[in-house]
């Protein structure tokens, strides 16, 4: 089932001022909707041009909504999205609940996980270069 904002070879969003086809990429918005879901542009339904949804725990280990300004636009979602939360131990660790599933991001590299990368940081995290560079930086910037 295609996204439904996708209508003409072009992208009805609310999010846009006029519909455009500048912003289709035919895969994704003519996909499932695992596809089309991680888009900047997708607004669950019930929610318009200027509503967010809401935002729920971000500690540690929490599970939060992605809101439309934050790491939405990045999510590919057939290499970022995960079926199941992923754990993982690591401090700069996060997953977020975003409609039909999950991603898994890390503070230290302050970017998206890929499904495999989600895995090993909840394997080997102890053993992550990422993660004793961080550390590092932060004792850095506090001694300054």
């Amino acid at each position: 089932m295609p996204c439904p904002y996708y209508r003409g070879g072009a992208c009805h969003s609310p999010k846009l001022d006029h519909p455009s086809d500048s912003v289709v990429a035919a895969p994704r918005c003519g996909g499932p909707p695992e596809s089309y879901m991680g888009c900047s542009l997708f607004v669950e339904e019930g929610l318009g041009r200027d509503k967010n949804p809401t935002v729920g725990n971000t500690s540690k280990g929490g599970v939060r909504v992605i809101t439309k300004n934050s790491t939405a636009s990045k999510i590919y979602s057939p290499i970022h999205m995960l079926k199941d939360p992923v754990p993982s131990d690591c401090p700069f660790y996060r997953v977020e609940s975003i409609g039909s599933g999950y991603i898994a991001s890390c503070q230290a590299l302050k970017r998206l996980l890929t499904k495999y990368e989600a895995k090993l940081c909840s394997l080997y995290w102890r053993d992550c270069p990422y993660l004793s560079m961080a550390r590092v930086s932060i004792a850095s910037s506090q001694r300054n």
